[in-house]
């Protein structure tokens, strides 16, 4: 879970228990995204900033520092956990074993609230506060 008080929370859902913290971000949390393998977690708050997570090391491991400004709304990995996808100002594709930005899109004329990968990661669909869903392609 994410907080108001910009902390992430594991919790253990059969004994209830809260196993770890991830402190580090600045403002409430906006989302979270865990990799297709559970290794890793992406998470984003009101900070400009999407922080990448080793859930085996329980430590971060890399940040990525988006322009001054910048609002997640939406994180998501592909189903092989070879991207990573970034909507809120725009929408941005990241390139996971190197994390950096692959490519990205200014084609919404508002903020961008969600973001999917469709089949083998082929395209990002993406909906946005201009009542529209746009399909982008990344192969």
């Amino acid at each position: 879970t994410g907080t108001e008080d910009s902390m992430i929370k594991i919790w253990d859902l059969k004994g209830r228990l809260n196993v770890a913290n991830f402190p580090g971000h600045q403002g409430p949390i906006t989302s979270i995204a865990f990799s297709e393998n559970g290794y890793y977690l992406a998470t984003s708050a009101e900070d400009s900033v999407v922080k990448l997570w080793d859930l085996r090391k329980l430590k971060n491991f890399k940040t990525l520092q988006l322009t001054d400004k910048y609002e997640v709304r939406s994180l998501a990995f592909d189903q092989s956990g070879t991207y990573l996808s970034v909507a809120g100002s725009d929408v941005r594709v990241y390139l996971c074993k190197q994390w950096q930005e692959l490519i990205s899109f200014n084609d919404h004329t508002a903020m961008a609230t969600g973001v999917r990968f469709g089949h083998n990661a082929t395209f990002v669909a993406s909906g946005s506060m201009d009542r529209s869903v746009k399909f982008f392609g990344i192969q």
